[in-house]
């Protein structure tokens, strides 16, 4: 079972280890971009779904294959 609020902490902590802009809210971090673009982050029903113009991208657990794709769609953000 997915605690929120560990979950959003520890991504809080990596977005803030390379500056990027966001808002947390309830179960959601919304990541901005210069050309505002947004990648949307929720938990819902034990899933981290992350959102974005690519796609969407559900995941069981928050660890390494997850920071891996948030890094793949922020890098080409």
């Amino acid at each position: 079972m997915i605690n929120y609020d560990d979950c959003l902490r520890l991504i809080e902590n990596h977005l803030d280890l390379d500056n990027h802009e966001y808002q947390s809210h309830d179960n959601q971090i919304e990541i901005y971009s210069l050309n505002n673009n947004i990648i949307i982050i929720n938990i819902h029903n034990n899933e981290l779904i992350i959102t974005c113009d690519r796609g969407q991208y559900k995941f069981l657990e928050i660890g390494e294959i997850f920071f891996k794709k948030l890094d793949t769609l922020l890098a080409n953000f």
